[in-house]
């Protein structure tokens, strides 16, 4: 039992009205009093961070492109929300995907919320590729949930339910709107849950305008990492475009900011640099292919 002390201390009539009301649910001033300043103690130090007992190591999740993760110190930080941005059709959905598979390869639990394309067209895109979604979903490591029109309680509930390590949500624009992303309540409880168990997220999002431009966005800024795709003409008479992947932003991480040309191959997309740094970044993919003109496109030469 707590030794009683007593103090002696003037209050204003009005902290004194709001005194005697509580005084009547919890019985004397001094017990009022007691309570208030335990419940202040409280709070303050609710959210007070151990130092020490924060973990000093960074976990590191793969994406499925070596090459890429060799840019990014080996991949994601887990726990980490991207956002995957660009034009239309250039490869940031088939980037998700591969995001996720390589997750549930690996037997961890992965869920992909696409809000503007049915789950058959989604599993179709993926034969193209080689990739057998149906096997993971049978064994219980993918879940799709095509043109989702679920509310916030309804995706909080699958979250809880399924447990994933990895999520895509493609895309924000349709989910909510820019301009009020990061006041809003429905997203920040998403976040939340996302945050606290330590989920690693990417979150597709559609550039409008002139891509050469660069403008940022309210989802750019939410995130824990942003990550750009791109495509250019080399000249006004060629028919075929470059396609660039370049990471914009990544927390804890130091990365190679210079924008890297990259291919849709059998397996999905890979990156294109020396024959020495392809091989080097992954010998199980099979044979490594070539670029459209067969050239040796290397990081140093962009």
């Amino acid at each position: 039992m707590h030794n009683k002390r007593p103090i002696h201390t003037t209050l204003s009539t009005e902290a004194m009205r709001i005194l005697e009301r509580y005084e009547k649910e919890l019985g004397t001033k001094n017990v009022v009093l007691e309570r208030a300043l335990m419940g202040m103690d409280k709070l303050r130090f609710k959210e007070k961070l151990d130092a020490q007992s924060i973990s000093r190591i960074i976990k590191r999740v793969n994406t499925g492109i070596p090459l890429f993760d060799r840019n990014i110190e080996g991949g994601v930080p887990e726990g980490f929300i991207v956002v995957v941005t660009g034009q239309p059709g250039i490869g940031k959905t088939t980037f998700s995907l591969q995001f996720l598979l390589e997750g549930a390869k690996n037997n961890e639990r992965c869920i992909l919320f696409s809000f503007e394309e049915m789950a058959e067209q989604i599993i179709k895109q993926s034969i193209r590729f080689g990739w057998d979604i149906g096997e993971y979903m049978e064994r219980g490591f993918l879940e799709v949930f095509g043109f989702s029109r679920f509310s916030t309680e309804e995706i909080l509930e699958i979250i809880s339910v399924f447990k994933p390590k990895r999520i895509a949500f493609d895309s924000l624009n349709i989910f909510s709107d820019a301009n009020n992303f990061r006041r809003s309540t429905h997203w920040r409880n998403i976040l939340k849950e996302i945050k606290e168990k330590k989920i690693t997220c990417f979150a597709v999002t559609e550039k409008k305008g002139d891509p050469e431009k660069e403008e940022f966005d309210e989802f750019d800024f939410m995130a824990d990492g942003v990550i750009l795709f791109n495509k250019k003409y080399e000249n006004e008479i060629d028919p075929h475009p470059t396609y660039y992947i370049h990471v914009k932003k990544m927390r804890l991480t130091r990365v190679n900011e210079i924008p890297h040309p990259f291919i849709f191959t059998d397996h999905g997309i890979e990156l294109i640099g020396t024959i020495c740094e392809r091989k080097t970044a992954d010998s199980s993919n099979g044979p490594t292919p070539v670029d459209r003109q067969n050239m040796d496109l290397s990081i140093d030469k962009q």
